[in-house]
């Protein structure tokens, strides 16, 4: 995770880059990058690492920098099965184009248990908890960590199944088609050698001293036993009734870590360069389950936004062998405009790697928020992030760090104490979880206001329109909703300081008010499976 600390291990020109934030794109801002983290890079390059602590806990934080402006655009929607937009009262400020579709949605979620997966295996799983999360909250995407069966990790298979079908069952029951995704932090220590002896070339390489931990590589002549492993997990899965829906081969490559981590240079031309084992490794886990994408490479939004990192190395082979493009992201508490940095990544990211390359992008880990509304990280904070990844990033699925933990108030980087302590960053994403749901698909939406940021949904077979509008206005505003087919009536659920996704009833286009620094998710049709 990130506890804000910078460690570079790279040439002189990545890091001044780096330092001074820059990236392709013209909206460039102040300060630049991202936060740090533990550990040391790989390879050349700069910054931290997210992932998880090995004990006690996650860390996070840190973002990017970002810069004001005005915004000429926002995200979308399209029709729902609703009606035309009759009795409008006064000019739009907020145009819907229902005429023109973007990404499809896939899931929103978070990782882990009820508790952290090193606690005990009875406070994991709960029917109460997982109900709470699958029909309030609205998780419709779920991710863990495939652990190698071995001394001194957190977790193992048997620990974890009744978690995963605990899930399956509370899901199959409220009709939520719920996605299982599986991130690697570490290949298995009997395939892992040091960095240094595989990059030489030596037959044999040399073992990475600490085994899972602390970095090391796979042993490039272990890709084959590597992909049947990683078939396991999947099989596991099967076993257990659940197909599995992705699977990430190695979470966030660059980083040495003193948990579980497992390092790939950027680099093609290295012989443990990422595009060398996803080159080798994803065909084969692809002949035995053809439908189980692959995501990666879990790498930070705020390096894959720029021109030197992962992405930018890789050729046709490795892109060839991906389904979906997965980041990291983290932000600082600006307003998302269409010039501050984390817009300035995400349209990178998106016009540079997934639409050239027609993949799908997805945020896999965020955290380092707090439940202090207005807090420059705040739970405020977290909705511009969600909404900055829908509407720049065209992201099809948004994953939070951990869920859930035991034992109190959660930290900044747990999104839920149990169901004993719900703060406001879980009803901040309820305002997005509970009413997109998978199959949405956003569309195009404009606004006139620079304090408005709104993206908007259709559903084509559950007859949903779906807007979420943040007013960064410290006075209420008026919205008024143009374009044709606009729902003239919605119902509306409103987070802020004060308020946690409450129902305000029934609003109608042209007599609707977004409160002063506020969120509101306006409903038309049907939004429960």
């Amino acid at each position: 995770m990130h506890n804000g600390r910078v460690s570079l291990i790279g040439s002189l020109s990545i890091l001044t880059m780096v330092a001074a934030g820059c990236s392709g794109s013209t909206h460039a801002s102040g300060g630049g990058g991202t936060s740090g983290s533990g550990g040391e890079l790989a390879s050349g390059g700069a910054i931290g690492s997210g992932g998880r602590s090995a004990s006690g806990g996650a860390s996070g934080s840190g973002g990017v920098i970002g810069a004001g402006g005005t915004r000429a655009t926002g995200g979308a929607t399209v029709t729902g099965g609703s009606t035309g937009a009759g009795g409008l009262v006064g000019t739009p400020n907020v145009t819907i184009d229902l005429s023109t579709q973007y990404q499809t949605i896939e899931g929103f979620g978070f990782f882990g248990a009820q508790d952290d997966w090193w606690g005990n295996a009875s406070d994991l799983w709960s029917d109460a908890w997982g109900t709470q999360v699958i029909t309030d909250l609205g998780l419709t995407m779920w991710r863990s960590e495939y652990y190698s069966e071995e001394a001194n990790q957190d977790a193992n298979w048997v620990k974890q199944k009744p978690v995963v079908q605990g899930f399956k069952k509370i899901a199959d029951a409220n009709r939520v088609p719920l996605k299982f995704i599986l991130t690697v932090w570490t290949a298995p220590s009997s395939m892992k050698c040091t960095v240094d002896s595989v990059q030489a070339g030596q037959s044999p390489c040399a073992p990475n001293p600490d085994g899972l931990k602390n970095g090391g590589t796979l042993d490039p002549s272990k890709y084959a036993a590597y992909a049947a492993w990683l078939g396991q997990g999947i099989k596991n899965y099967a076993d257990a009734g659940v197909d599995l829906y992705a699977i990430s081969p190695q979470n966030e490559p660059m980083f040495v870590e003193p948990y579980n981590s497992c390092v790939y240079d950027i680099d093609p031309t290295k012989l443990n360069a990422y595009s060398r084992m996803i080159e080798a490794v994803a065909p084969l886990v692809k002949q035995a389950y053809p439908n189980v994408k692959i995501f990666g490479t879990e790498n930070m939004l705020g390096l894959e936004g720029q021109q030197w990192f992962y992405s930018a190395k890789m050729d046709s082979a490795a892109w060839a062998n991906f389904d979906v493009l997965a980041y990291h992201g983290y932000q600082d508490g600006v307003a998302p405009t269409a010039s501050s940095q984390l817009a300035t990544y995400w349209n990178y990211v998106r016009t540079n790697w997934a639409v050239p390359h027609s993949k799908s992008s997805w945020m896999t880990e965020t955290s380092g928020y707090t439940d202090v509304w207005a807090d420059t990280n705040g739970a405020r904070t977290l909705g511009f992030a969600i909404y900055a990844a829908l509407s720049y990033g065209q992201a099809s699925a948004w994953v939070w760090w951990q869920g859930s933990e035991l034992g109190g108030a959660p930290s900044e980087y747990v999104l839920m104490g149990g169901m004993q302590n719900i703060g406001k960053r879980y009803y901040v994403s309820k305002n997005f979880y509970r009413y997109i749901r998978p199959g949405a698909k956003m569309v195009k939406v404009t606004t006139s206001d620079a304090n408005l940021f709104v993206v908007a949904f259709t559903h084509p077979t559950m007859n949903a329109v779906t807007v979420v509008a943040i007013n960064n206005a410290t006075q209420d505003k008026s919205l008024v909703l143009g374009g044709a087919g606009v729902p003239s009536t919605f119902t509306a659920y409103r987070t802020s300081a004060t308020e946690n996704c409450v129902s305000v009833g029934s609003v109608a286009n042209g007599s609707i008010t977004l409160k002063a620094d506020s969120i509101t998710t306006l409903v038309n049709g049907n939004v429960v499976e």
